[in-house]
């Protein structure tokens, strides 16, 4: 499942639209992002629509929206890039992570300045999102059969059932040959950002996480 991850602003006119365009274009395969404004002018501003347009990462369900309608939807991150959004902020229904990072607003200023924010939200914004919600994140815990490793992030469920392929086949670089043996069947559930991996068997929570931390297949994917 994909991470959800809202930008805020105060007009949602121009920077959160930008961030918005940017993260979906450049993280959509683990994330999807939303933006919205505290008091959201309803309009998006054409010079930054415009080169969005130019840098093909326009769409056209992209529009200025207020809170309201996004405040139910359970987000994983909420991104302010203005003081006022940061300021006014309202509580989400869910508890959410909160990160701010302000970005100088173009609007009204000369056109080469719209291209200057873009550039600043994709060189800043961009790698601290990656880092927080699309690394693989890997939890293993003990069932009453065995154990399940989650896969959670930027993970490819083709890459875990790879993984699974190579130690049914006795190609396995990772697992013992002591720890192979206990495994008595792997079964690979979910989808892409999100998969499930339940192992059976007399094994252990350390035996697995020492072989995923072994596994060429897992790290370098």
């Amino acid at each position: 499942m994909k991470k959800q991850v809202l930008i805020l602003c105060t007009g949602n006119s121009c920077r959160s639209i930008m961030a918005e365009a940017l993260l979906n274009a450049k993280l959509g395969e683990c994330l999807f992002a939303q933006s919205s404004g505290v008091k959201a002018s309803g309009t998006v501003n054409p010079h930054a629509q415009k080169l969005l347009e130019s840098k093909g990462l326009w769409r056209e369900d992209y529009h200025s929206k207020c809170i309201e309608e996004v405040l139910d939807i359970p987000f994983d991150l909420v991104v302010t890039v203005c003081d006022h959004a940061k300021e006014t902020c309202p509580l989400f229904p869910k508890a959410v992570q909160n990160i701010h990072i302000g970005f100088d607003d173009p609007s009204g200023k000369e056109v080469v300045e719209y291209e200057k924010t873009l550039n600043e939200i994709e060189a800043i914004l961009l790698p601290i999102i990656q880092k927080e919600m699309c690394t693989m994140q890997k939890k293993v815990s003990k069932t009453n059969n065995g154990v399940k490793i989650n896969f959670l992030g930027e993970v490819k469920k083709e890459n875990i059932v790879m993984m699974v392929q190579n130690c049914s086949t006795g190609n396995c670089e990772c697992m013992s040959d002591k720890t192979k043996a206990k495994v008595k069947n792997m079964v690979v559930e979910g989808e892409d950002g999100a998969v499930e991996l339940n192992l059976e068997g007399e094994i252990s929570v350390q035996e697995i996480e020492t072989a995923l931390s072994k596994s060429k297949v897992i790290n370098n994917a």
